[in-house]
């Protein structure tokens, strides 16, 4: 018996709520057990859909961080 049947064994017998609403949780993952997906298996067209920005070069401004004195000005004011 497995450590994770062991525990799923304790929980059955317990008579606590809260344990029975994790033992479900614990069936539940046990029978949908997640199986995680392969970078490889990921298209670029997917990629593209969902990050269309992915792959561009970054390109900043020369006066990017020049100081606005307009800006300022206003807030003074």
């Amino acid at each position: 018996m497995t450590i994770r049947e062991e525990l799923m064994r304790e929980i059955e017998l317990a008579p606590d709520e809260v344990l029975q609403v994790l033992l479900s949780i614990l069936r539940l993952t046990q029978v949908n057990r997640a199986t995680p997906i392969d970078s490889s298996q990921a298209s670029d067209s997917v990629s593209q859909k969902h990050y269309p920005l992915r792959g561009l070069p970054i390109i900043v401004a020369e006066d990017f961080d020049a100081p606005m004195t307009d800006l300022w000005d206003a807030l003074g004011s």
